[in-house]
């Protein structure tokens, strides 16, 4: 389950990645649509290159790239066939990509800089040490081409390229370092946090249920009804409610005792329990009445189940009564369209009446 809980977080964070880069990609394609529309920043003098050529280069290519790396980002994310590591590298590479762009094609180290910023937040995120370390070494390489690069391109002094190369490498080094000491903490901290949100599941779990019998409680049940109207309402589909009543258990109760009359309960709901896994949800309702709820079903087979439940209930064997037995009483109900909770399950309700009033030991169905 706590595996469960953090893939599911990691997801959600991969996709918030994704929005945020896809936010700065755009930003960035429009900056390179300004500064080619303007004078600012305009190398096309310095470089020799036409105006088609240049608007190719700084805008057509960027974009297709841009493109390429979100959308493929986007397609995989969504096809949900990688594996929750292969999806970290996939938006890590996405993220290094949207930055490196701007950085190589200015030669800029400014935007360069950005790139271990990458480190940091897969730190933060994902916790993957092999992923950060690959990110990191990437960031050191685009440094060093970066620098041949700009060595090549401009005159500089041997002491002003050594100065920057020393700050570019120095910079790189004490984000990485950074990353690291956060890396070491960061997956230990998402690990208290995943065990932290497991209790608090298991905690919400067992208020939903009867401290008794382990099934859901009413208001679980109550709750389970809304959505299953929702569902149905939706869908088109076929529901029932089985509502089940102990006959007579005041009597087990005065006659055997308590502790021998939660014996009959927790008997029936083992019963109910094991018939409906594959149909529905079973509710202690309360006291001793218990309801199933079916889903996607046709009535022949309710009616198997809950005649399946109400037989073996009364050939079940308590050496307390002596082979005297205990019966239960069934009435159903199918969900109607346009039907409130309230008034489906007071059909099922008056179903179980007239199995009651009947002679009890039986089911009957709402017309």
């Amino acid at each position: 389950m706590n595996d469960t809980i953090t893939v599911n977080i990691s997801k959600k964070w991969q996709m918030l990645l994704w929005k945020v880069f896809l936010t700065l990609a755009c930003i960035f394609m429009v900056v390179e649509l300004i500064m080619c529309m303007t004078d600012i920043g305009n190398d096309k003098a310095d470089l020799g290159m036409s105006g088609g050529a240049y608007i190719t280069l700084y805008v057509v290519v960027p974009f297709l790239i841009y493109a390429a790396a979100l959308t493929g980002t986007l397609v995989a994310l969504k096809k949900n066939k990688l594996t929750d590591n292969g999806a970290d590298w996939l938006v890590s590479l996405m993220m290094f990509t949207v930055l490196a762009v701007p950085a190589f094609e200015h030669y800029n180290a400014i935007v360069l800089a950005l790139l271990p910023m990458v480190s940091i937040v897969i730190t933060a995120v994902f916790a993957n040490q092999n992923i950060t370390l690959v990110m990191t070494l990437l960031t050191f390489c685009s440094l060093i081409i970066n620098d041949i690069r700009l060595y090549s391109l401009f005159e500089w002094k041997e002491i002003s390229f050594g100065a920057y190369v020393t700050a570019s490498f120095g910079l790189v080094l004490v984000l990485s370092v950074v990353t690291f000491l956060l890396n070491m903490h960061t997956k230990e901290l998402m690990e208290s946090i995943g065990n932290f949100t497991v209790r608090q599941m298991n905690l919400m779990t067992e208020l939903r249920k009867d401290p008794l019998t382990g099934l859901y409680n009413r208001r679980s049940f109550e709750e389970s009804l809304e959505k299953e109207i929702q569902r149905t309402e939706e869908t088109g589909e076929k529901a029932y409610i089985a509502i089940f009543d102990i006959d007579h258990f005041k009597n087990v109760n005065d006659t055997y005792g308590h502790s021998d009359g939660d014996v009959v309960i927790k008997a029936l709901c083992k019963m109910l329990k094991e018939k409906s896994k594959d149909y529905g949800l079973a509710f202690r309702y309360g006291g001793e009445e218990f309801v199933i709820l079916f889903n996607n079903i046709e009535l022949p087979k309710v009616i198997n189940v809950v005649e399946d439940v109400r037989t073996e209930f009364r050939c079940y064997y308590f050496q307390f009564m002596n082979n005297s037995g205990i019966t239960c009483s069934c009435g159903v109900a199918e969900y109607s369209k346009g039907e409130s909770a309230k008034a489906w399950f007071n059909r099922a309700d008056n179903s179980l009446y007239q199995a009651k009033e009947a002679g009890r030991n039986r089911t009957v169905v709402s017309e």
